[in-house]
């Protein structure tokens, strides 16, 4: 893709997700560099897509948290649909979770995701994709929540409180979700359940082969039970599971609340999670 951008230094492709492409660029103005996403040529020629990436633009730009992406600018220019935000350098999550984490660690971008859902949730934002694939770190090591493009407002958004089509990542989504049911906050918490599961073990709290298997693992199934020296957390990997929402913490702000509360790990947790390497895993998602 050879593209211009009024404004923009395009040095190179970082990346490409199902609906844009991601390059590094200087912006001119701050002599900054910046990621810009470029929404897919093919996908910008259908209203829905184009509207659908400006949602994301409009969603992110009016949220302002650490822990949530900032996005600079947001445009148009020869049919190309782009927004530009902070580079991040400090790697993925779903690298950390390969690489191993220990409980400090897990227990910092839990309490930070948590605290960036809950800013979210008080603007009335659902964002209905959490999964390690949409956690970046910045080079300080703070994580950022990512990907606000299938983000809806309820409030202004009667489509989300109706049945509708299924959105998100079937391995990371909750039931309600699953059932195309009416959504709420606690169903982005249900979803930071299944990744503090797996920066917890490894590997997601339920399997399947394909979007219906995975669907009944998360309607029917327990929640798994941790192994031994990670039982302290059962009892909140149990609320953040919770097959009915009502049954979840009523917000991101309760969650650390509840993880405060949590005893410490046990001292041969370190010991044993130095030794421990956790199965290389492919993560779909739609």
């Amino acid at each position: 893709m050879a593209i211009r951008l009024p404004g923009y230094r395009i040095t190179e492709r970082l990346g490409k997700g199902g609906m844009a492409h991601v390059f590094l660029a200087t912006q001119h103005s701050f002599e900054r560099q910046v990621a810009i996403k470029i929404l897919t040529p093919a996908l910008a020629l259908e209203p829905r897509f184009a509207e659908r990436f400006m949602q994301e633009a409009r969603t992110v730009a009016s949220l302002n948290h650490p822990h949530i992406v900032p996005v600079y600018d947001v445009g148009e220019h020869e049919g190309y649909y782009y927004l530009s935000m902070e580079y991040v350098t400090g790697g993925s999550l779903k690298q950390r979770i390969r690489d191993g984490m220990e409980p400090k660690e897990i227990e910092t971008v839990l309490r930070q995701l948590a605290s960036a859902l809950d800013y979210a949730g008080q603007h009335g934002f659902i964002h209905r994709d959490v999964k390690p694939d949409n956690v970046l770190f910045r080079a300080d090591g703070s994580a950022l929540l990512m990907d606000f493009g299938i983000a809806a407002n309820p409030l202004r958004d009667n489509s989300v409180t109706q049945t509708q089509a299924i959105m998100g990542t079937p391995k990371y989504m909750s039931p309600e979700q699953h059932r195309s049911q009416p959504l709420t906050r606690q169903s982005d918490l249900y979803s930071l359940g299944c990744v503090f599961y797996e920066m917890l073990t490894g590997k997601p709290p339920y399997q399947g082969e394909d979007a219906s298997s995975m669907a009944l693992a998360h309607l029917r199934e327990p929640i798994p039970l941790l192994p031994a020296k990670l039982r302290h957390y059962q009892p909140l990997l149990r609320q953040m599971l919770a097959k009915s929402p009502a049954d979840r913490p009523e917000s991101g702000a309760v969650l650390i609340e509840s993880l405060e509360q949590l005893a410490p790990a046990p001292a041969h947790y370190h010991q044993a999670r130095a030794h421990y390497r956790p199965q290389e895993i492919t993560i779909t998602g739609t």
